[in-house]
């Protein structure tokens, strides 16, 4: 029976192997009946450039790809590989999409309200912004997107980023993340109308004025400037600038909100490809207040514009930075609409604070470092940060007070 049972597994292994020598030659076959279809391999020719390969794998695709490509996806899909190649910040906007970073900076989308950028190539969260969805689901500044309802990132563009965690007020959106620390878990979010109130003011003490900046689009320079005019006449002796989890906006902007606080002098320098520098200094139309002291918050998710201004207040040792290290984005993009309503947004300079310090992949150090309790802030709403701001602000008013009344021989 064994001399049976050895022969049957020995006729049953020679006809699994026949089979599958049948079946590989059937594929290799198939597959040299499509290769003869394929242009046959060239003569390497020293004249050939990438823009001669650019034209053949344009015709390849267009003649041999499995299924239909169109012409304009092929070209869009050139333009966005184009950009993502020179830098993580430059990228090709579909007119759709450049209508939606349009109604963004009007302060009214429909998403969960965070800002992302790539980083090390990783879809990273710059800041989530205050009061949204994206905030209130325990976001943070430096946390990784590695998919979207599932779709990995990996290889996604910000703009395909953007255009899938946006959508309709009510909607759901699930981001998975990984922040490094812990194993990557699921973030579920309903989608709201997002509306950003850019500027917001109170005041903290009877003698301490707070503003909250979320963005800088345009006109927020004179709210701020309108802000501090307020808060002076309610009693504020002390202003309080939270720039937290700002990610920046306009180049202008950030020069106008400087001015609010500077009196004059170069607010931010920018260089561009060919050593061309432009120099911006304090706008002279913007009515100053250089003598009320001043503290500027600052973490992670502040960003570019943020950058700037912190920058220049530190630089000229006009108020005191509190918080963590800003972001360190110290490039700036120019939008460049094109005649079908598509834009590009292009990496054209690069900033310098007045003291000279390119602060690209850097970022700003506060002058008092204060982490925040995130514990804290997530049982009770407290705020660690702003109560260090808002005790250092009484100290400096009392060493204010003190010099003006030595100063008049009081």
């Amino acid at each position: 029976m064994k001399i049976i049972r050895d022969k049957f597994k020995h006729k049953v292994w020679l006809i699994a192997i026949t089979f599958l020598l049948l079946f590989t030659f059937a594929v290799s076959a198939q597959d040299s009946a499509v290769d003869k279809q394929l242009p046959q391999e060239p003569q390497q020719d020293e004249n050939y450039t990438k823009a001669d390969a650019f034209q053949d794998v344009m015709f390849l695709l267009q003649n041999y790809y499995v299924e239909d490509v169109k012409f304009e996806t092929l070209i869009e899909g050139a333009i966005d590989g184009m950009l993502n190649k020179v830098d993580r910040y430059s990228y090709f906007m579909s007119p759709s999409e450049y209508e939606e970073m349009q109604q963004e900076y009007e302060g009214h989308y429909g998403g969960i309200g965070i800002v992302i950028t790539m980083r090390d190539n990783k879809l990273t969260i710059v800041s989530p912004i205050k009061n949204t969805p994206g905030e209130r689901a325990g976001l943070r500044s430096g946390d990784i997107i590695t998919a979207i309802d599932g779709q990995e990132t990996a290889e996604m563009s910000q703009m395909k980023a953007v255009d899938l965690m946006r959508g309709e007020e009510g909607t759901d959106v699930t981001l998975t993340i990984d922040r490094g620390d812990e194993d990557p878990f699921e973030v579920k979010i309903t989608r709201e109308d997002i509306e950003v109130p850019y500027v917001e003011t109170e005041m903290k003490t009877d003698e301490i004025g707070y503003i909250s900046l979320a963005q800088f689009i345009e006109n927020v320079g004179t709210k701020v400037e309108t802000a501090v005019t307020d808060l002076k006449e309610q009693g504020a002796r002390g202003i309080i600038l939270d720039l937290r989890n700002n990610p920046g906006g306009l180049l202008n902007e950030a020069v106008n909100v400087s001015s609010v606080f500077l009196e004059e002098g170069v607010v931010v320098s920018v260089r561009q490809k060919d050593e061309t520098e432009r120099i911006l200094k304090v706008n002279q139309d913007i009515n100053s207040n250089t003598e009320i002291p001043l503290i500027i918050l600052i973490n992670k998710g502040s960003a570019s514009a943020s950058e700037i201004v912190s920058g220049a207040i530190k630089d000229y040792d006009r108020g005191k930075l509190i918080g963590t290290t800003t972001f360190g984005k110290g490039v700036v993009q120019s939008v460049v609409p094109l005649k079908d309503g598509s834009a590009v947004s292009l990496t054209t300079a690069r900033y310098y604070t007045p003291d000279g310090n390119y602060i690209h992949e850097k970022g700003i150090k506060p002058d008092v470092k204060v982490e925040l309790d995130i514990e804290a802030a997530q049982e009770d709403g407290s705020d660690n940060q702003l109560e260090r701001a808002i005790d250092e602000m009484e100290n400096m008013i009392f060493v204010r007070e003190f010099q003006d009344k030595k100063a008049a021989g009081e």
